[in-house]
């Protein structure tokens, strides 16, 4: 039977800093992020009952990937995607997932499982193309960027457990939102009226009358070589604000050992001959994620 559940908060290096002067006091309060932990505490009624949680080792340690609807942590507050801290009081930190469900296993009577709230370690954006046919049977299309969560729940574990301040992680969401989102959004953007454009070009003959002769190629041709090299400076836009943004964002968590790099997502192309062995694969950026330093 379920004997408790309960939920701790803890706030990581609290600080703040005054100074005075001619008898005037001023002081500047730093806020710190605020981690959630939870305690789930059940009583086994024998040695070799299932407890019904699956876990799965990660970069930041084991996290709980399922619990067994019908087991008795189901009703807990313990839910999937958290991370596994302590059974028993035993820090799981560094054990495999196997050594941890044999210390469950070999628990008899009261089992304890604290865990905290875990959110990957990386601030990403999605940019996806809409489309919708009106009423005149013409397909618009839309390019849509978003956070992949939002500011108040995107902070990940690392930076909570690291003590990034929220100022801190606030100014990075903000600066992967402002600065590098929208160029990839228009990437994107051009991206799709560049496949839009070559449709229609493919639609038609190059140069209509058969022969191509000098100052005969059309506005179309013109048109689609300007946007392959447009295209080409708006890639290495992106390219370069992702190192730009990076770079500074890796000068803020300097003193948190925590290092950023460029998130990426693969995207796999289109075959453009039937001479081609298989088809390539493109890297999209797609914000940044985070690495614990090791001492």
């Amino acid at each position: 039977s379920n004997s408790l559940k309960h939920r701790t908060t803890t706030k990581h290096h609290q600080s703040s800093s005054s100074s005075s002067s001619n008898n005037n006091t001023s002081t500047t309060k730093v806020h710190h992020i605020i981690m959630s932990h939870y305690t789930a505490t059940i009583t086994k009624q024998s040695k070799n009952q299932s407890i019904g949680i699956g876990l799965k080792e990660t970069d930041a340690g084991l996290t709980i990937s399922s619990i067994n609807s019908e087991g008795p942590l189901s009703q807990t507050c313990l839910k999937p995607g958290m991370k596994l801290l302590a059974i028993n009081n035993i820090e799981v930190s560094g054990l495999s997932s196997r050594e941890a469900v044999q210390i469950m296993k070999d628990a008899e009577g009261k089992l304890a499982l604290s865990a905290v709230d875990f959110v990957p370690a990386n601030i990403t954006f999605q940019v996806a193309v809409t489309r919708v046919r009106n009423d005149n049977g013409q397909i618009n299309e839309r390019v849509l960027a978003t956070m992949k969560r939002d500011i108040n729940n995107a902070t990940p574990t690392l930076f909570m457990e690291a003590g990034v301040p929220s100022n801190t992680f606030s100014n990075i969401y903000t600066l992967i939102e402002s600065e590098l989102l929208p160029h990839a959004m228009a990437l994107r953007s051009h991206e799709t009226t560049y496949d839009r454009e070559m449709q229609s070009y493919t639609g038609k003959q190059m140069v209509k009358g058969g022969l191509i002769g000098f100052g005969t190629e059309s506005n179309h041709e013109k048109k689609v070589l300007q946007m392959v090299k447009q295209g080409a400076q708006l890639e290495r836009n992106v390219d370069l604000k992702a190192t730009q943004v990076k770079d500074q964002i890796n000068a803020m968590l300097a003193r948190y050992n925590i290092m950023a790099t460029v998130a990426l997502e693969s995207r796999r192309l289109a075959k453009y001959s039937s001479k081609q062995k298989q088809a390539n694969t493109a890297l999209d950026v797609v914000g940044i994620q985070f690495h614990k330093i090791p001492f």
